[in-house]
């Protein structure tokens, strides 16, 4: 009988060096796999790449669809992956470019597993700008109904595999420009908390600039003020300078906090939060 649970995340030959060496060897050193498969959905790996992820007992699958931004196509992906892939019951998507694993996340599989489950950004930017009726359908109705409540972040959540596979369904009913960026996030807050949502602690997706939370970094390892690991770390920014964490990576001698950045970055989102509960 095959494995029930599974991690998924896709990547490209920009990202493989950072997937291999960081985001799975921290998944591989610090969770227990014993239950759980690891999928990479292959954007454009190199054939060195697939080949040690392979070793590795990554399960690799080649992308088939490039109409799109790899954001919400990579959904669009792992969805006929699980249609045709049935033993799963319950997976995390997650990224794989701006990750790293601290500890063991076995048991987040079982709880409220009939539910979507995430970390909701504590500062939390204007994210509802990116979409219009020219990008999503009904956008000003996803508008409405998401208006006051906390952004979901899309980076790492965890999904009973029935409820992923209607999810997506939906939103490429949804989507009218594949290629736009943001609509992934946008429309998977929209239908999680439609159809059930249960938040995650701040550690299971902890992102240094949208978190209050303090933490300190000692030997390469991230842990809130009173000591406790952070179990999963998110060096989210988009562009390479808003990245809160210099040197990101798995080991002794990676991650230096770039404190001004967090800083002026929890300004900013603090005040787009402001307008935005007060527009």
């Amino acid at each position: 009988m095959g494995k029930k649970y599974l991690i998924a995340t896709a990547c490209n030959k920009k990202y493989e060096e950072f997937l291999i060496n960081h985001w799975l060897k921290s998944l591989k050193e610090n969770v227990n796999l014993a239950e759980i498969d690891i999928l990479v959905l292959d954007y454009g790996l190199t054939e060195n790449a697939k080949n040690i992820l392979k070793e590795n007992s990554v399960i690799v699958e080649e992308a088939t669809e490039f109409n799109g931004h790899i954001n919400n196509l990579r959904f669009k992906e792992l969805k006929k992956y699980l249609e045709a892939n049935t033993k799963y019951e319950q997976l995390i998507f997650c990224d794989s470019g701006d990750i790293i694993f601290q500890s063991d996340i076995l048991h987040l599989f079982k709880i409220e597993n009939d539910k979507v489950r995430g970390v909701c950004e504590e500062i939390s930017p204007n994210m509802d700008v990116l979409i219009n009726n020219e990008k999503v359908k009904n956008a000003d109705e996803i508008k409405s109904f998401l208006r006051g409540k906390r952004l979901i972040n899309a980076g790492f959540v965890v999904y009973p595999s029935h409820k992923f596979i209607n999810i997506v369904n939906e939103m490429f009913q949804k989507i009218i420009d594949p290629y736009a960026w943001g609509v992934d996030m946008i429309l998977l807050n929209y239908f999680a908390y439609k159809y059930g949502f249960y938040e995650l602690p701040t550690i299971y997706n902890f992102i240094p600039t949208t978190s209050t939370k303090k933490y300190f970094v000692k030997d390469g390892k991230f842990y809130l003020k009173d000591g406790t690991i952070i179990p999963i770390v998110h060096n989210a920014g988009g562009k390479k300078f808003l990245r809160p964490i210099r040197n990101f990576g798995y080991g002794k001698e990676y991650n230096q906090t770039r404190w001004l950045i967090v800083y002026l970055l929890r300004i900013f989102y603090k005040t787009l939060s402001f307008f935005r509960r007060n527009k």
